[in-house]
C-alpha cells in the first residue's frame, strides 16, 4: 500500500480544535437540539450496553458503549421535544417525552456496533426500562466492501461506510436523510468528523446529497479524557496517511 503525504503538525491541529470546541460547548453554553435532524448515529465504544468492558480492554474506557447509547437516546427525546414545542405551540422538556412520542415525532436511533455490541443492545431494546420504540430504532450489522464482499462492522470506518450506503437504499428509512446527529465520546471527534468528510466527499461526487451534521460528544468519565485523546492522535495520522479519513474534517453543528 503506498501512504500518501500528510502533514501529521496540521491535521493533529485541526483534530485538536474540534476536541477543544466540543470541550468549550459542554463548559459553556446549553446544546442546542434542532428538530430538523432526521437520524441520531450512535458511535459504538468499549464494553456493551451490559458490559463495563469486553476482555483486555482497560479500566479507562469503562461503560463507553454504554454511556453512548444513553446519550443518544436523550438526543432523540431532546429532537422530539423541540418537534413537538413546534407542533403544540409551547415549550416540551426532553424528559417529557414518551416513547409514544418518539414513534409519532422522533428521528431515528442508529446503532452500527460489532456483532457482540449489537447483539447486547437488541436485549437491551427487549427491556420493559427501554425508552426507544423498536420501530425508529435501526441496527445495522455489515458493511459492503468495494469488491463485493460483505462483513461485520470491525471499526468506526465500517461504522461510516455502512450508514451511508444505508442512504442509498430506496428501501431504507434513511434513504431520505439529510441531517444527521452523531454522538461518541469528545475525543472520538479527533477522528470520527475526518471519516465522515471522506465517505460524505465520496457520497457527493457519485452524485448524491452532501450530509449535514451535528456532534454531540460526551464528556469523558473522570480519569479518561486526556489518556483517549492521546490513543486517537496515532491512529489518525496513520489512517490519514493510509487513505482511510480525510485530512480535513467534515463542519458539523452543535
Amino acid at each position: 500500500m503506498t501512504e500518501r503525504q500528510v502533514d501529521t503538525q496540521q491535521l493533529t491541529q485541526r483534530a485538536l480544535d474540534v476536541v477543544n470546541s466540543l470541550k468549550e460547548i459542554v463548559i459553556n453554553r446549553e446544546r442546542t437540539y434542532p428538530p430538523s435532524i432526521e437520524a441520531v448515529l450512535v458511535f459504538s465504544g468499549p464494553g456493551t450496553y451490559y458490559d463495563k468492558l469486553k476482555p483486555d480492554q482497560e479500566e479507562w474506557m469503562r461503560w463507553m458503549d454504554r454511556d453512548r447509547i444513553r446519550a443518544g437516546v436523550a438526543v432523540v427525546s431532546e429532537i422530539t421535544a423541540a418537534r413537538l414545542s413546534d407542533l403544540l405551540g409551547k415549550k416540551v422538556k426532553g424528559h417529557q417525552i414518551s416513547p409514544g412520542d418518539i414513534l409519532l415525532y422522533g428521528p431515528y436511533f442508529v446503532y452500527n456496533g460489532t456483532p457482540l455490541e449489537n447483539e447486547i443492545f437488541r436485549k437491551a431494546l427487549n427491556s420493559p426500562f427501554c425508552k426507544l420504540p423498536k420501530e425508529k430504532v435501526i441496527i445495522l450489522d455489515e458493511v459492503k466492501e468495494d469488491d463485493g464482499t460483505v462483513h461485520p462492522h470491525r471499526h468506526t470506518a465500517d461504522q461510516v461506510k455502512s450508514f451511508y450506503q444505508q442512504l442509498t437504499i430506496p428501501k431504507s428509512p434513511l434513504s431520505r436523510v439529510t441531517n444527521v446527529a452523531l454522538v461518541a465520546h469528545i475525543p472520538d471527534f479527533a477522528r470520527n468528523v475526518f471519516y465522515t468528510r471522506k465517505y460524505n466527499d465520496e457520497f457527493v461526487e457519485s452524485g448524491n446529497r452532501s450530509l449535514n451534521f451535528w456532534v454531540y460528544g460526551l464528556k469523558s468519565r473522570k480519569g479518561a479524557g486526556e489518556t483517549h485523546l492521546n490513543s486517537e492522535f496515532p491512529r489518525l495520522v496513520t489512517y490519514a496517511q493510509r487513505g482511510h479519513l480525510a485530512t480535513e474534517p467534515s463542519p458539523f453543528a452543535t
